[in-house]
Parts: C-alpha cells; structure tokens; sequence
C-alpha cells in the first residue's frame, strides 16, 4: 500500500511539473517555480515513505524471530510430554508382565506342591497325589517292583521315565515292546496305563489297565516320587 502512495505522490508531481503548477499568472510569481516546488514535495514524501518503510523492515525479523522462539518453545514442551506419556506406558507393561509372571510362578508352586514336592505330575490336567498313588500301585506289585534290578514277571521299574522301552537288562521282553521306539515319561505312561494292549498290540503284559485317569495320575506320581526317576 504504501508502494502504491509512493507512486501516486511521484505521479501528481509530474504531472504538477507537466502542467507549470496550478495555473498561471500575469504578474511575475511571488513564489519559487512550480517545478520546484512539486520536486520539494516530491522529495518530501519520498523520504518519510523510506522512513516508514525502513522502520517496519526493521521490526519484521525481530516479530519474525519471537514467532519462531515461542513455536519451538511449544513443539519442545509437547516432545517431552509425549515422551513422558510413553515412558508411563512402558513402565505400566513392565509392571503387568512381571506380575503376570509371579502369577504363573505362584501357581506351579502350589501344583508342585499338590504333587509331592517334586514337580513330577500335571499329568492328563490332573495333579497326581503320590501318597493316593501307593494304594494303586499296590495292583502292580505282582509283577513290578521300583528296585533296581529286581525283575518279577515284569521288568523292574526303577528309573523307567526317561528310558526307552524294553532295555531293562536281564529281562525278556515281547517284540512288541522292545521294537516300539517309544521313551516312557509321564505323559506317555498315563496313555499307557489306560489300556496297555490297546495301546501298545502285541505286548504279553496281562494287566487290563486303570480305566480312571485320578488313578493313572496317583500311581504315576508315587512312582516318579519312590525310584521311577532313578537314582
């Protein structure tokens, strides 16, 4: 706006210059000549529009300048509270997992226990009670003992879990058994013991199986607790 006064002030001066001033006169002027004048004038305006034009190019950048302060002020402020907002969450996480941690830990703990003490049996979803169990071995013992190296009818069952089927020395074994491939554990015993010919055809143990799993849970437990672990 102000380039655009500028020009017009320039303008009306020339033309003022053009014209000889506002008319004239037949007596000599008591005044300096128009053109004079109109360049004085000129001058004049020109010099107060540099004025004013320098002063607010001079204040621009320090505006300019306090802007961008107060926006780096607050982009700083809003990093530090979303770092401060994830840190929170962090922690929170931490926090849950840790105690989701002692939960679990809290929980075997006290199925161990339940068990024995041992951590021998979760066995089918079910805690075996070795102390229930020594009841159900008692349908055993015709045949198996959990003494090293004493065979019966069957093969002694001291150390059984962890062992592969039909390596007990000194003892006949059927091919069936011996040719099974299978490594006796917890889990495998208690699929056994549910109906051993089923699950292993061809096996000269005559034993019908424990039909019940609390029972098949108990005797394996009672085992792994009195020698079924070996030494």
């Amino acid at each position: 706006m102000k380039v655009f006064n500028l020009c017009a002030v320039l303008v009306a001066s020339a033309a003022l210059a053009a014209c000889g001033g506002g008319g004239e006169s037949d007596e000599a002027p008591a005044e300096p000549p128009a053109e004079e004048s109109a360049a004085g004038a000129m001058e004049s305006s020109v010099d107060q529009m540099a004025t004013e034009v320098s002063a607010e190019a001079a204040d621009a950048p320090s505006e300019a300048e306090t802007a961008m302060s107060d926006i780096t002020a607050e982009v700083s402020e809003a990093a530090q509270g979303a770092a401060d907002a994830l840190g929170d969450v962090a922690q929170n996480v931490a926090e849950t997992v840790e105690d989701a941690a002692d939960q679990v830990g809290e929980a075997v703990e006290e199925a161990t226990g339940a068990a024995g003490g041992d951590g021998a049996l979760l066995i089918g979803g079910l805690v075996g009670d070795a102390e229930a169990g020594r009841r159900v071995f008692a349908r055993c013992r015709t045949c198996h003992v959990l003494e090293e190296g004493v065979n019966r009818v069957g093969p002694s069952l001291y150390g059984i879990f962890g062992r592969p089927a039909g390596t007990v020395d000194g003892f006949r074994y059927s091919p069936a058994n011996s040719n099974s491939g299978i490594v006796w554990t917890g889990e495998v015993m208690f699929e056994y013991l549910e109906n051993p010919r089923q699950f292993m055809p061809g096996t000269i143990m005559a034993f019908p199986g424990l039909r019940n799993p609390q029972d098949r849970a108990d005797v394996i437990a009672y085992m792994k607790e009195n020698g079924g672990m070996g030494g």
